[in-house]
């Protein structure tokens, strides 16, 4: 399906750092985001590209994707969500070269009250990361936050 609303009014993050970008697509338990590699791209190395170990971000930032787009579809707030783990995840590459343009799709494998999981892959082309990942969307976000405090 084509996103009627666009990627940084889905995500609960601030403007400098919504990584991922549009177009975006989404299915109904999956979200697919793109990300192109620019000298502008936040944690560009010049001569280099975005390392790998970002990729981890912009995954997560597509599973925050994937749920603004459900929250909305629902009539619901956008929630804040945390990453509480991610197993295995493996970069062919140690960067992300200039000019590319990564294809980043997440699919929800399990899923309960507040937690769920996903399978990740970065595409380039072909694939070039994957991983799992663990997330916690807690009921109320913003108490859970401010508990977590003392």
């Amino acid at each position: 399906m084509t996103l009627q609303w666009s990627v940084p009014t889905l995500l609960p993050h601030d403007s400098g750092m919504v990584l991922i970008a549009e177009p975006a697509s989404f299915g109904g338990n999956w979200a697919q985001a793109s990300v192109r590699i620019g000298e502008d791209s936040l944690f560009y190395n010049f001569g280099h590209g975005v390392p790998s170990w970002v990729g981890v971000e912009y995954i997560a930032q597509t599973i925050a994707l994937y749920a603004g787009i459900d929250a909305r579809q629902k009539g619901e707030d956008i929630k804040i969500g945390l990453l509480i783990g991610c197993r295995r995840y493996e970069a062919d590459t140690e960067y992300f070269s200039l000019g590319s343009h990564l294809s980043i799709h997440v699919e929800e494998s399990w899923k309960d009250s507040q937690m769920a999981s996903f399978e990740c892959v970065i595409n380039v082309g072909a694939e070039v990361a994957r991983a799992n990942l663990n997330v916690f969307s807690p009921t109320d976000g913003y108490s859970f936050m401010e508990s977590q405090k003392s």
